[in-house]
């Protein structure tokens, strides 16, 4: 088997390469590293000769609807193109959970994530979608997001953070056993309030910023699961934080 990874220098796509390379598949890590730009489609149709599955780990920091529409659908139409002139037989994307109805945010990121899964459902690969929660090694930077003015503005919602490596293991196994047209979610075995969660890494790290509740713009259970999901194993790293 060859595995074709868009992102495959990233955090998510290195880590991929490094466990389906373990069990013996061969992988080709499409990045601009690489020589390869997904989004131009510079390089793409070479490093698909001979690959069976596509995994999409690409990210964007483009939160503007405008800018994420146009890179996530702009790499589903190349890859899915490139792909089926190369005879790919599976194409597998991370999405985030929440997004799959187009309901969860206003936010532009998660509104190209809704039309990267509207657009890869379309094409003429098998897809299969993973959706997993916030990885729980991002929660600090997601804190930084949340600040202005000093204070870290939180809202009253849930959040269920799940280890990246779990996320990981899940991909893999889209990549080796799950049927082409699945979707998968995947959450981390504890759901918190944002802002405590937030309280409670920030005191951990010696941060003293201020954590200041506030009203949400989406439903407070917006980006948890809401149905059947996988529920991973590994728990926050810090202890005592009380669970919603």
């Amino acid at each position: 088997m060859k595995v074709f990874i868009a992102g495959g220098r990233g955090r998510v796509g290195s880590r991929l390469a490094d466990n389906l390379e373990a069990k013996g598949i061969e992988v080709v890590p499409g990045g601009l590293e690489d020589g390869i730009d997904v989004i131009s489609g510079k390089g793409l149709a070479e490093a698909l000769v001979g690959v069976d599955t596509i995994v999409n780990v690409l990210n964007t920091p483009r939160f503007d609807a405008e800018g994420a529409i146009s890179f996530f659908e702009g790499a589903i139409d190349n890859l899915t193109a490139e792909g089926r002139r190369a005879g790919v037989r599976h194409h597998i994307v991370l999405s985030i959970v929440g997004v799959g109805e187009g309901d969860a945010s206003d936010i532009g990121y998660y509104l190209g994530k809704v039309a990267q899964e509207k657009a890869v459902r379309s094409g003429p690969i098998p897809a299969t979608i993973i959706r997993a929660t916030q990885f729980q090694s991002y929660i600090p930077v997601l804190a930084d997001q949340h600040t202005m003015d000093g204070k870290v503005l939180a809202p009253r919602s849930f959040i269920q953070p799940v280890e990246l490596d779990e996320v990981v293991e899940l991909l893999a196994e889209a990549v080796t056993t799950l049927e082409p047209g699945s979707v998968v979610e995947i959450a981390g075995p504890d759901r918190f309030y944002l802002d405590d969660l937030f309280r409670a890494t920030l005191a951990d790290r010696g941060d003293d910023r201020a954590v200041v509740t506030v009203d949400g713009q989406e439903a407070p259970g917006a980006m948890v699961p809401r149905g059947a999901y996988r529920k991973g194993l590994v728990r926050y790293p810090i202890a005592g934080i009380p669970t919603a």
